[in-house]
């Protein structure tokens, strides 16, 4: 195998570009094209991730604050707290907040409605709706019952 001698070849791309005073100006380009596009590639990809981690973060807030607040109203429908008939005879709302919410540009919504299957039996949905920014995450229960007696139906 032959042996080759870098010095000789680096002393010669040097006595190349003295020799061409241009030769100089367009490898300083090239080198500065190439530092730039990779700086611009590398502040895209950051950016994209950051957007990515942004919405699952909006994702994860907006389901955490409804299944939370849906597990609380489950729990006080059990306890019979709350009687499902009278609060869908009035405006519907279980809970609304949107404003305070601990989260900016979030907001959160407990609704019943009802509704009558086949058999004529009542059936009351109660729907918790969580916005966190750009997420939306719904929360659906159903119950059968009247009274402070009623079922939740899985």
């Amino acid at each position: 195998m032959k042996q080759i001698n870098k010095t000789k070849h680096i002393n010669r791309v040097v006595s190349i570009i003295h020799g061409n005073e241009g030769a100089s100006l367009v490898l300083v380009s090239i080198i500065a094209i190439l530092v730039v596009s990779a700086i611009l590639i590398l502040r895209t990809t950051s950016n994209a991730m950051w957007a990515s981690a942004n919405k699952q973060l909006s994702q994860d807030q907006a389901y955490e604050m409804a299944t939370s607040l849906g597990n609380s109203i489950d729990v006080l429908i059990s306890n019979k707290e709350i009687p499902l008939d009278t609060i869908n005879a009035g405006t519907g709302y279980i809970f609304n907040k949107t404003t305070n919410t601990g989260l900016p540009n979030s907001s959160i919504e407990a609704t019943v409605k009802t509704i009558t299957d086949s058999a004529n039996k009542t059936i009351y949905v109660v729907t918790v709706t969580a916005n966190a920014a750009d997420a939306t995450y719904v929360y659906t229960a159903r119950y059968t019952g009247s009274g402070t007696s009623y079922k939740r139906q899985y």
